[in-house]
């Protein structure tokens, strides 16, 4: 499955067009929103598509092969001030712009560059080995699988520590130019790979410090805790916040709750820092009760609510790169030293076990149930009998005592008529010419009503 990945930073929700080419692009699988499919760290995942060409009938490509490949990189860049005796990190290309007689105490910019992962496949060949074919509609579909320890795509500090994956396609053809010695057709695309960690059980962290035996050694007691040391974007956590102060001086002028973020860029030789506040809470000492009395407690739940993940990086620990978080708690206090509490806690993508490893649908029977209605079985009555299509509609005739028996032919029915003793009367003879219609039915009538009278 695929957690429609609707999973992914700054994802796009429609086919991706690259800016290299309109004939030649990469396409998302079918009923797809995403290149990643599955949950990269707690399951298997993958990078699935459909590398598409559309030339016309008039202008094809011509070429030999296509050749697709997946990278993930990481880079970084960041500006130091080399003290006296370091040395200054060169490229390859750049070996002739530096002086040796030039003084080394002087802002620089360091870089560092690595590609961790790489994947190639060749997608196509044409059926001549060596010779260019004619291309004008292809759609190649393609699989990669991702290792299960790659880092997630990452961004930092307005590019200056990146971690990116990229899908590219090379087309081996012939030059469109015969003086050009460009034969190859290149199409890339930035394909953000997301990271999921199964939501952990709650492993709390606890600060605290009790008044022990008769003696005071501290002025506030405290005791502090947080459910889990792993959260995701978006989370809400709860800190509950208990204190006791031991002297009476003492008091409390306000509660800081905040989450640190770390941001680590190092090349080979060089490292730097920057950190930042991504989320604080400040809860003021006057909307706080205190117990008044000989325990002088109070006790509050300050509520952190973690940003979205546009606004806070998930921890990473690479080559080049490092990312962490630290909670940190600050008790202000009148008349006393400030208490200070951190930990470091962890940033991570969430997602629920079922999500990853959805429980598996009860099978159903195959067994076929025929439902049958109930047979009535109606007694058959003795007067019963089922109309025939003929004239007359029954074989006896009963008036009181007497009973009169018609005699039937398989086909015909014999009735005498008095006036017209040659027509017989059955449901092949009833046709009557339309002149004498008239002078039939009147005699007909007169019969039956003398039959009857008589009886």
């Amino acid at each position: 499955m695929s957690p429609k990945i609707k999973r992914t930073n700054e994802l796009v929700s429609v086919a991706p067009r690259s800016k290299y080419s309109r004939k030649v692009f990469f396409e998302y699988s079918p009923e797809e929103t995403s290149f990643q499919l599955g949950y990269l760290g707690p399951d298997k995942s993958t990078i699935e598509g459909t590398l598409r060409l559309r030339y016309t009938d008039d202008k094809p490509i011509f070429a030999k092969k296509i050749t697709l490949s997946f990278v993930g990189k990481e880079f970084v860049r960041f500006a130091g001030i080399l003290e006296k005796g370091q040395d200054i990190l060169r490229e390859d290309d750049e070996s002739e712009v530096y002086d040796e007689q030039a003084s080394t105490t002087k802002i620089t910019t360091h870089k560092a560059k690595r590609e961790f992962f790489a994947s190639k496949i060749i997608i196509w060949r044409s059926q001549s080995k060596g010779h260019y074919e004619g291309v004008k509609h292809l759609d190649l579909p393609f699989k990669f699988k991702l290792p299960d320890n790659i880092p997630p795509s990452t961004i930092m500090d307005e590019g200056s520590g990146r971690i990116y994956y990229t899908l590219k396609a090379v087309i081996s053809r012939r030059s469109i130019d015969p003086n050009s010695r460009n034969t190859k057709k290149i199409i890339k695309y930035l394909v953000p790979v997301v990271r999921y960690t199964i939501t952990p059980e709650p492993k709390s962290i606890h600060w605290i410090k009790k008044e022990g035996g008769p003696t005071k050694q501290y002025v506030l007691d405290h005791d502090v805790s947080v459910a889990r040391s792993i959260f995701g974007p978006g989370e809400f956590v709860v800190l509950p916040i208990k204190l006791t102060f031991n002297e009476p001086q003492v008091y409390l002028k306000k509660i800081f709750v905040g989450l640190k973020e770390y941001h680590e860029l190092r090349t080979d030789k060089y490292e730097t820092l920057t950190k930042r506040y991504v989320v604080k809470e400040i809860v003021e000492a006057d909307t706080i009760p205190i117990s008044q009395g000989p325990d002088n407690e109070c006790f509050v739940e300050v509520k952190l609510n973690m940003p979205n993940e546009r606004k806070l990086l998930y921890d990473i620990d690479t080559t080049y790169i490092t990312v962490s978080h630290k909670l940190k708690i600050k008790i202000c206090l009148g008349k006393a030293p400030d208490l200070n509490l951190s930990n470091f806690v962890r940033i991570e993508k969430l997602v629920s076990e079922e999500e990853v490893f959805p429980p598996t649908p009860p099978t159903i029977s195959q067994e076929v149930v025929v439902a049958h209605e109930p047979i009535v079985v109606k007694p058959k009555r003795d007067s019963y009998r089922r109309l025939s299509p003929f004239f007359p509609l029954f074989n006896k005739i009963q008036n009181g005592k007497k009973r009169i028996s018609l005699q039937f032919q398989p086909i015909q029915i014999h009735v005498t008529d008095s006036e017209n003793p040659n027509v017989i009367y059955n449901s092949r003879s009833l046709f009557i010419p339309q002149l004498q219609f008239k002078s039939y039915q009147q005699s007909n009538i007169n019969s039956i009503n003398s039959l009857t009278q008589a009886y």
